[in-house]
């Protein structure tokens, strides 16, 4: 038999993306939430939308794998690339008929060693295959992820905590919406399912005052298969008032519930209500100040404009978790008492953090 030989693949970096990223002069402004009205309707929000779709920065670059292609009298074969975190290939991604001896895959988790090899076939029998090659992923924050249709999806792992700890990957994710504005396709719907095995849908939606009447929530992915629980929410400061305190005690209910992962959580843009949700959530399992404030900017990278922790915004909430601890708490203490204030308890607490932090090596 043939031996297919492997090429490097090309690996590249998040980071690189971020310091060449040019905002565009006037998109953002169209589809800023905090400038959204209510006399502002879906075709005009659309037509936005369609300006700035070449703008999505929030789309990971791919890792482009290659190898030699092999020739035969008959036909051109066929290639199976094979990929997977284990040398022994049972945690196996395959992606069968192959034309050309190359191709790019998108959405591996970051800083993982990874395994590969390609066999070459035609419809008869194996032509050729490759020896195991293996790379390591860039390790940058935080890993997005494409699926067609939606914008601003990220995996909430990945981030590195203090004591060698991380956040697991693959068990929470982020999002914008899947209907109304955004729509995501059929593939989008089955890589969500299939692939990332969704379990739990999580809508935000339905208390944006400005688009009320144009927000539709519902679920979008199979309830057979997809739980859809609806828990409308506002953001930042709304974290403490009495018409909100028991919604966001709800979500976190839902994150201490190991049988509910892995969890997508969206509001319409990913933005605001899903940031907040996020920055509780990240707060609570460690993440840092600077991360936290990262994530949140990260959004400017979407189809909706620019975060700024400097915003009224970002402040508010900031602000308001203050309430919640003295000079020497940081916000990882002040989120776990705001939290407690609200009826989380720390059994559900406990929950949340070991189920979704994990041990890790100290490079």
């Amino acid at each position: 038999m043939k031996t297919i030989q492997l090429l490097k693949p090309e690996l590249e970096s998040t980071t690189e993306r971020l310091q060449v990223y040019q905002w565009p002069e006037k998109s953002e402004a169209a589809l800023s939430s905090s400038e959204q009205t209510e006399s502002a309707g879906d075709a005009v929000q659309r037509d936005a939308i369609k300006v700035v779709t070449s703008n999505d920065r929030s789309i990971p670059r791919p890792v482009c794998f290659a190898w030699e292609g092999i020739r035969t009298a008959s036909e051109n074969p066929a290639y199976d690339l094979l990929i997977s975190t284990d040398n022994e290939f049972e945690n196996l991604l395959v992606i069968k008929d192959i034309a050309e001896p190359c191709r790019n895959v998108l959405n591996l988790h970051i800083g993982t060693r990874y395994f590969w090899k390609v066999i070459a076939r035609n419809r008869d029998s194996v032509l050729a295959a490759s020896s195991v090659w293996t790379f390591t992923t860039h390790p940058s924050t935080p890993r997005w992820l494409h699926v067609p249709g939606i914008t601003n999806v990220r995996d909430m792992g990945g981030w590195r905590l203090s004591g060698n700890q991380r956040i697991r990957q693959g068990l929470i994710y982020r999002s914008s919406e899947m209907n109304n504005i955004i729509n995501i396709t059929r593939e989008g719907k089955q890589y969500l399912i299939e692939e990332l095995r969704i379990r739990t849908d999580l809508d935000l939606r339905g208390c944006n005052q400005a688009l009320k009447e144009a927000e539709e929530t519902k679920a979008v992915l199979d309830q057979s298969i997809v739980k859809w629980i609806n828990i409308s929410i506002q953001s930042y400061g709304n974290i403490v008032t009495n018409e909100y305190r028991e919604k966001y005690r709800q979500i976190f209910k839902v994150f201490s519930d190991p049988s509910a992962y892995p969890i997508i959580f969206h509001c319409r843009a990913g933005c605001d209500r899903g940031a907040t949700v996020a920055f509780l959530l990240h707060a609570l399992l460690g993440l840092d100040r600077d991360a936290l404030i990262r994530d949140f900017e990260l959004s400017s990278l979407s189809l909706w404009g620019k975060r700024s922790h400097l915003s009224d915004s970002f402040q508010i909430l900031l602000s308001t978790l203050r309430q919640f601890g003295d000079e020497k708490d940081d916000v990882r203490r002040q989120v776990e008492n705001y939290l407690h204030s609200i009826g989380v308890t720390a059994e559900e607490i406990a929950s949340i953090r070991t189920y979704l932090t994990e041990e890790t090596d100290s490079r």
